[in-house]
């Protein structure tokens, strides 16, 4: 890895912000912070950083949250229950920074990107670096060649139904239905 403007080595910035982080020391990660940025102007060990600052802005924005509720201790059977879930709560986001932590340690300190997530997205997003996701496109399939149109034959004429000649009016080829007229033009039935 190679050295910042001051000597010291980028990847050493990364590795004492995710300790910083660790150990909860929020001013000097803030300090880290602004002479990596400010004074460095490296970009991947500012974007390393800021993910350090992202774990500790999280872990801070988690204790004022339950630091609103404060009020919630005072209350008898309630407090207890209330206490005993922040407790668990605050102590799962503790661990999951701290395991992110580590793991940002082992991976910054080989060089690599801290890979912290949502952390990694607004470094980059910071620095100008967003990653373009791919678009699912439904594969086109090429479609059989079709044959030319056939144009229909020409239909017979429909032929009419079979009907005894007595049975249609021989005027208009009305239906007689067995009457003496034609019951649409008058027309007397022939016999």
């Amino acid at each position: 890895m190679e050295k910042g403007k001051f000597g010291i080595r980028l990847s050493f910035y990364a590795v004492v912000a995710f300790l910083f982080v660790i150990l909860g020391y929020s001013t000097p990660l803030f300090l880290l912070a602004g002479v990596v940025i400010v004074g460095e102007q490296n970009e991947w060990a500012s974007r390393q950083v800021i993910q350090a600052v992202c774990l500790q802005v999280v872990s801070g924005i988690v204790s004022a949250f339950f630091g609103l509720f404060h009020f919630m201790y005072s209350i008898p059977i309630l407090g207890a229950i209330w206490g005993t879930t922040v407790g668990v709560i605050e102590s799962l986001v503790s661990l999951a920074l701290l395991i992110f932590a580590i793991i940002a340690i082992v991976k910054t300190a080989k060089g690599k990107e801290a890979g912290v997530p949502l952390a990694d997205k607004f470094a980059n997003w910071a620095y100008g670096k967003v990653k373009v996701q791919p678009v699912y496109q439904q594969p086109v399939y090429a479609q059989p060649a079709q044959a030319a149109p056939v144009a229909p034959a020409p239909a017979a004429p429909e032929a009419a139904p079979a009907q005894a000649p007595a049975d249609v009016c021989a005027n208009c080829g009305a239906p007689l239905n067995g009457g003496a007229f034609c019951t649409k033009c008058g027309t007397p039935a022939a016999k």
